[in-house]
């Protein structure tokens, strides 16, 4: 029976490759000597950074000194692009689950291995790490194994070994483990006669052998792992197919059945019989229209690009679902290309394309510039101006004098090229006409629009081959509508979407019923709207039900889209808000921030509640004061820190809602402001439950949808009895992810305590750290200062909240908090 596994490190576990001959590279540089291509590395891997520095640096250097530097940059860029094979976090997760142990057996430096662990696997338990160390000889030597044998108290024979190359075979074969060779890594397929025991081709097949029963060791046992059902690849990409086309526009005489897709399949199979992520390449996201008034709303990014680019992540994530080595999408953000000719500075290029790389957390999505294209022919491309950077990458497909001039010629003598000519100038027109000019300015005018359609056809030629030559098995992805016949696809950047259509030359207008669309300024402007700002930007519009509603000034608190602030005009209250589009608003935005709300009496804060559902009926009565008591029995009537949770969450024993149902919770509560806390305290916290999962990331959510937390806490108003649920579940009404977390409390005055049955010790400790760092994280975290009358409507399903610890000087913060549901 199999009680632990011992897994190499490098090319089994991770693949660090591209980081390890980076830093060897540039320390071989660093002593003027010649970098080496990553074909010699594969090779001397196995043995160890230290016996590259043996095998690769010439006798007359310091090979100490060589290495001591070597070390030294490879610490620091160790996680450039090392990254954990598919598939292999989650099988960790499995075995952890399963109560295996787990162990590394690497020639890696032992600090290096053991950092590289902690960052890329920060919940997996590892009970014993091996790497280089004084005193312990190498692989293939034993004695690293027999090491890690001691520590984990397992025989041989209850172990396997796994790893990519003949010296992990002859370490196994030494140690007396039998071993498991996976063909994914740095081995290249040769073990010159070193056969292994088993033989696996994907992560997935290990399970099998660790399931496999006592009585089909042996033999039976590898014909087990061998013959595993492999999923026909010819299925997975006909799996894929469907799902990508719900993401495309189709044009009027659409070519995808038949022909896209078949060129479509042929592209796939080009990754999924080598096993490798799938790869899409989209060019778009250059820069804003300056013509603010009939096209953007400004030259930075608003909320249009914001969904845009979370769909190109959720597309992604679809094919993630069905493709375990998964999908990528690089976005070629280049406005150096086309930005002079559509008259956008290069300070408003620059702004632009560094805001879009911090808009949203994305998964499965990288950036590129014009500086990836030129890179293989400029060593210096990145320190190019954008004119070098223009002129480097036409003149790669066409150089002389008069080139363009040619160009010009055969544009002219082609009729469907001249018409694209013509589109563009009308394109142009529209999109940089922003001043007025006489009558006798109009034909320079028009003649300049027309040199400016060449110039960007002549360019987009070289950026086209540029990117075919950069990219060459990616899957083109495009803004630009075509048939879709290939190889270029329409993808559609907003979800019910028709035609061709790019944020860069809209703005995002929020329908009524809760739908967006993409819509010229000039179009939007035709709607009954309110604009919302983020900052000092504007962001998006809402459509609203009458005009009065846009005398009112709305807010995003923290970007992209968590809380909405609306203030009132002066004089004016909020009874124009009807419940339903509150309620619909604060799903939206987490939760909507009225200020200067004005209830005198909790009654009136009763009346304003009743329509949003029922309202939860305490022993103390609907409203519950949440004031600072002199001896609290909890943390809630204390001055100290209320961590965080979602309200209803621990009713008393026997509450007749939770009888009902295990996981009733109020859907939606207020927080009304009576009396302020000191400036700078007692501030409440707020967690964006989406952003939160978005920076788990996929495989953490899947672990944490399988991880039942149980709560405890003693009986105040709430408590008493514990209450277990999943850290993510589905949203009741919308079948979302939703994150439902509890911190923890050691406060004397009220333990709040956690527990698993699936991790203990060190592992849940470890685990809960990781969660609190999320739930922490600046990006999803707002912590709103009260000011007195502000009216909080929070839904509590979306957003977790808490409260941060107050002085003496806010004994009298008082807030009225009525919970609803329905």
């Amino acid at each position: 029976m199999v009680k632990a596994i011992l897994f190499d490190l490098d090319g089994t576990l991770i693949d660090t490759l591209a980081d390890i001959a980076g830093a060897m590279n540039r320390t071989f540089a660093s002593f003027d000597l010649p970098s080496q291509p990553l074909s010699v590395y594969v090779k001397l891997v196995g043995g160890g950074s230290k016996n590259m520095v043996e095998t690769l640096v010439p006798g007359h250097l310091d090979k100490q000194k060589v290495f001591a530097h070597y070390l030294m940059d490879y610490e620091q860029h160790s996680l450039v692009e090392t990254r954990a094979y598919p598939g292999v976090h989650e099988a960790l997760r499995h075995f952890q689950q399963a109560g295996l142990k787990l162990a590394v057996v690497t020639n890696k430096h032992h600090q290096q291995a053991v950092s590289l662990l902690k960052s890329l696997f920060p919940d997996i338990h590892f009970h014993a790490v091996q790497g280089v160390v004084e005193g312990i000889a190498k692989k293939p030597h034993p004695q690293m194994a027999d090491t890690v044998l001691a520590q984990i108290d397992c025989k041989a024979e209850q172990c396997l070994y796994v790893g990519d190359t003949i010296t992990d075979m002859k370490t196994a074969q030494a140690a007396g483990i039998p071993s498991v060779y996976v063909r994914w890594g740095y081995g290249e397929g040769s073990l010159d006669g070193q056969a292994p025991d088993f033989e696996i081709a994907e992560i997935s097949q290990l399970p099998v052998l660790v399931q496999a029963p006592s009585d089909q060791e042996g033999k039976t046992m590898t014909l087990l792992a061998k013959n595993k059902a492999v999923p026909d690849k010819s299925a997975i990409a006909e799996k894929l197919i469907p799902v990508m086309q719900s993401y495309l526009v189709a044009g009027e005489q659409d070519k995808f059945v038949g022909q896209g897709a078949a060129l479509l399949l042929s592209q796939l199979h080009f990754f999924i019989e080598q096993a490798l992520p799938l790869e899409f390449i989209l060019p778009g996201f250059p820069c804003k229209s300056p013509n603010d008034v009939d096209k953007s709303f400004s030259v930075m990014p608003d909320y249009g690009e914001v969904r845009a680019i979370e769909r190109l992540d959720e597309f992604a994530g679809q094919l993630n679902e069905i493709y375990p080595p998964g999908c990528r999408v690089t976005i070629l953000s280049d406005g150096t290309t086309f930005s002079d000719v559509v008259c956008v500075s290069e300070e408003n290029k620059e702004a632009y394309k560094k805001a879009l790389r911090s808009l949203t957390v994305t998964e499965n999505i990288s950036w590129a510039d014009l500086t990836a294209l030129l890179a293989p022919v400029k060593d210096n491309a990145a320190a190019l101006s954008s004119e070098a950077k223009r002129k480097a990458l036409v003149n790669r497909v066409a150089s002389g004098p008069r080139a363009f001039e040619k160009f010009v010629n055969k544009v002219k003598g082609d009729s469907e090229q001249a018409r694209v000519h013509d589109k563009l100038c009308s394109y142009l027109y529209h999109d940089i006409h922003l001043e007025r000019f006489s009558e006798g300015d109009r034909d320079s005018y028009l003649e300049s629009i027309s040199e400016k359609a060449y110039q960007m056809m002549y360019r987009g030629r070289a950026l086209s081959a540029g990117i075919e030559q950069a990219y060459p098995h990616h899957i083109r992805l495009s803004v630009h509508q075509y048939d879709n016949a290939g190889p270029k696809f329409t993808f559609a950047l907003t979800d019910h979407q028709q035609k061709s259509i790019s944020p860069w030359h809209t703005v995002p207008v929020r329908l009524l019923n809760g739908q967006y669309l993409q819509l010229p300024h000039s179009l939007a402007k035709e709607k009954q709207l309110a604009k919302v700002t983020l900052g000092q930007d504007n962001w998006l519009y809402l459509e609203v039900p009458a005009t009065e509603f846009s005398r009112y000034q709305y807010q995003v608190i923290k970007g992209p889209k968590f809380g909405l602030k609306i203030s009132a005009p002066q004089g004016l209250g909020y009874e124009i808000f009807s419940a339903g589009f509150l309620q619909q608003l604060s799903e939206e935005f987490g939760f909507v921030v009225l200020t200067k709300a004005g209830f005198e009496q909790q009654e009136q804060l009763l009346d304003f509640c009743q329509p949003f559902g029922d309202i939860y009926q305490w022993e103390f009565g609907p409203v519950h004061v949440v004031r600072p008591k002199e001896k609290p029995d909890g943390f809630v009537h204390s001055i100290e820190k209320t961590p965080l949770h979602w309200d209803l969450s621990m009713l008393p024993a026997g509450d007749k809602y939770v009888e009902q149902n295990p996981r009733f919770a109020a859907s939606t509560f207020m927080l009304y402001c009576q009396t302020p806390p000191a400036a700078g305290e007692g501030q409440t916290t707020l967690v964006d439950s989406r952003m939160a999962l978005k920076i788990a990331g996929q495989e953490k959510v899947n672990l944490w949808r399988e991880t039942d937390i149980t709560y405890q806490t003693k009986m105040t108003y709430f408590g008493g009895v514990p209450r277990s649920y999943p850290l993510v579940f589905k949203h009741p009404k919308t079948g979302e992810d939703i994150f439902r977390y509890q911190e923890g409390s050691e406060l004397e005055m009220q333990k709040f305590l956690l527990s698993s049955e699936r991790l203990s010790g060190q592992a849940f400790d470890d685990f809960i750290k990781d969660v609190n760092a999320i739930a922490y994280d600046e990006r999803c975290l707002v912590a709103h200062e009260w000011q007195a009358g502000d009216l909080v409507i929070i839904d509590n399903l979306y957003t977790l909240h808490g409260r941060l610890p107050m002085s003496e000087k806010s004994m009298a913060r008082e807030l009225w908090r009525v919970q609803c549901f329905n």
